[in-house]
């Protein structure tokens, strides 16, 4: 609820948490987060990175040190639209193996975004129109060829990702 994302440690043997590191997110008041999405490995960072977006929509990009503790360093980070509802984002994990660093946002206008991190002057990519209502939630199945958003009132569309030649 006050905005900020932190590093734990644990002990393997001993299963002890201590909390290591302290990120504020990026908007000048405390907002929300509603997304926490870590990924083992990315080509942008070149090793494991965390995504995070605040209510007020500053979505933040983050490599992540492991050899100093979970320490997070700001890779890219975005200003989305401010969000009155607890709107979700995700990593695009088949598209960031392409070309980038793609992550998909569900929106406020009814609208599904896929945004690179890699060209923030011109970061949206693609749009899905199909829903009435606020996107709040967006997920891809285990085979990352279908995505599924759902609105505010609980209608949800499974789009299928389409072969590219």
């Amino acid at each position: 609820m006050q905005g900020c994302i932190h590093s734990v440690t644990m002990d393997s043997h001993s299963g002890a948490l201590s909390r290591s590191h302290r990120n504020r997110s990026t908007g000048k008041q405390k907002s929300p987060v509603t997304t926490v999405q870590y990924r083992s490995f990315s080509l942008l960072a070149r090793g494991p990175v965390l995504l995070t977006c605040t209510q007020d929509g500053s979505l933040t990009f983050f490599s992540v040190a492991l050899e100093i503790q979970g320490y997070l360093t700001v890779r890219c980070s975005l200003k989305l639209a401010s969000r009155v509802h607890s709107i979700r984002v995700s990593f695009c994990p088949l598209l960031s193996l392409e070309k980038g660093e793609y992550i998909v946002a569900g929106s406020e206008d009814s609208n599904v975004y896929f945004y690179d991190l890699t060209r923030p002057k011109h970061a949206c990519v693609n749009k899905l129109q199909g829903h009435r209502f606020p996107v709040v939630g967006v997920a891809w199945n285990h085979g990352e060829n279908l995505l599924a958003s759902s609105d505010l009132y609980g209608v949800v569309i499974v789009w299928k990702r389409a072969k590219t030649s």
